[in-house]
């Protein structure tokens, strides 16, 4: 955008020129139009706000988006084109709608005083708690915060919540604190996304260097970390909204239970940029599917379901669909409202407290290259068909090596362990391969998928 505006409304709808004069044409309408609105259609600015962020998803409400350009600046305007000012503006005057005070987030009142933002019974934000509480533990990408009821709330905050090195740090500073504090933890937070996965841009940095140890020592920490949250001597319960793609559905996998927002859009995308899922979510699959029992008895069915699923980078549309497909299991719970969301998330980790027992590892009995051949034969059928390219076949057969056991045998017991190793080494190869390397680009530069 020209000019310095940024995510100043007050300079945009300043900007000189046809953005500027476009911006406050819809701004200014909009904005005016729904402080009219005042004591028509709601008795306050909070509920006007919560209707458009609930009812129509916007981020800001418009009495927020009034505090991000100044409501002077908006009377000013008005009136400056012979329009009428709405009461509530030149009752607010250079006051802001919204203010922080004791902690207490507060609102304009119609009458011209503020009062405290009310919440619902069932609703816990952790933007309030944030108001009156500073962090246990926290990172440059992850915190850990007290949530009250004897449960912690670990907070991703990167762009998009990609996943890190410092966060994998935090997952592990955290896990001692909690044992030792606290019943349960809630991984939770309130951005857009829960997490669209590992951070490929800082992976590419290193790939680019040559710096292989350091990749590879990023997969097993990942690897690490994931297995700490499930064997942790407490429960562990995630509340995605969003996205939950990649290690972000990874962590969904590794919790004792989901609490999802209905519109969770959850998978494991990695073979579309021509990676392996790397942090334990194929043997989480495997072993959710084994255990379901309702696939016909043998290691392919299983073995079958998980590697449609994976090899194409099946998405689940819903908090629903994510069940279909077993990334969500059939007792986690479902989320209609967001604001809802860490209350219920709070709710089941704490009805999972007494009696808790982490989960016993898995072993598995694997197809093995019998399974391996039969899956790249119908990988194979699909690229003459036109529907998968000479690349796909070669990150399939990587995928296909992974949940056959690699040298296992069907009669041979494979650990969790060897799995992961077997993942990590799969991870390794696609990371180093010139193709991987130009998908991941191709994705980080567009955002579409680049089919090679």
């Amino acid at each position: 955008m020209p000019g310095k505006t940024g995510k100043d409304l007050a300079a945009l709808i300043a900007e000189p020129g046809k953005i500027g004069t476009y911006a406050w044409t819809i701004l200014g309408n909009t904005l005016s139009y729904a402080a009219m609105l005042v004591g028509e259609a709601a008795d306050d600015i909070v509920a006007i706000d919560d209707a458009m962020k609930l009812g129509y998803n916007w981020k800001y409400g418009p009495f927020e988006l009034i505090d991000r350009m100044g409501p002077g600046v908006l009377a000013a305007r008005l009136a400056a084109e012979g329009r009428d000012v709405p009461a509530i503006l030149t009752t607010a005057g250079d006051r802001p709608f919204y203010r922080v005070e004791n902690g207490q987030r507060q609102y304009l009142t119609a009458g011209g005083e503020y009062a405290d933002v009310p919440r619902a019974d069932g609703v816990e934000l952790l933007e309030d708690i944030k108001l009156r509480s500073q962090p246990i533990l926290t990172n440059l990408s992850a915190s850990l915060w007290d949530v009250g009821d004897g449960v912690a709330a670990l907070e991703f905050h990167t762009k998009m919540n990609a996943l890190d090195d410092q966060v994998v740090a935090l997952i592990n500073e955290a896990i001692p604190v909690v044992r030792e504090r606290f019943k349960a933890l809630v991984v939770y937070n309130e951005a857009s996304n829960f997490s669209a996965g590992a951070n490929l841009g800082a992976a590419m940095f290193a790939v680019g260097a040559g710096l292989w140890d350091m990749v590879e020592a990023s997969v097993s920490g990942g690897q690490q970390a994931y297995k700490a949250l499930k064997y942790a001597p407490f429960p562990v319960v995630s509340a995605p909204a969003g996205l939950a793609l990649g290690g972000g559905c990874e962590i969904l996998l590794h919790s004792d239970a989901v609490q999802a927002h209905a519109e969770t859009y959850a998978g494991l995308v990695e073979c579309g940029v021509g990676l392996v899922p790397g942090w334990g979510g194929n043997g989480e699959m495997l072993d959710r599917w084994t255990k379901s029992r309702t696939l016909p008895n043998g290691p392919m069915p299983v073995l079958t379901k998980v590697f449609q699923a994976v090899s194409t980078a099946q998405v689940a549309k819903s908090a629903a669909e994510a069940k279909e497909m077993m990334i969500l299991r059939k007792a986690d719970g479902i989320t209609m409202n967001r604001d809802r969301l860490l209350a219920d998330a709070k709710a089941k980790a704490l009805s999972l407290v007494d009696g808790y027992v982490a989960p016993e590892k898995p072993t598995f009995r694997l197809a093995g290259a019998s399974g391996r051949t039969g899956l790249n034969m119908a990988v194979a059928d699909f690229h003459k068909k036109g529907m998968a390219t000479d690349y796909d076949l070669v990150v399939a057969d990587r995928l296909a090596e992974v949940l056959t056991g690699g040298e296992a045998d069907l009669v041979d017991t494979v650990t969790e362990d060897q799995l992961l190793d077997l993942e990590r080494a799969a991870f390794m190869a696609s990371v180093k391969d010139p193709r991987t390397q130009a998908r991941v680009v191709h994705m980080l530069q567009t955002g579409k998928p680049l089919r090679n």
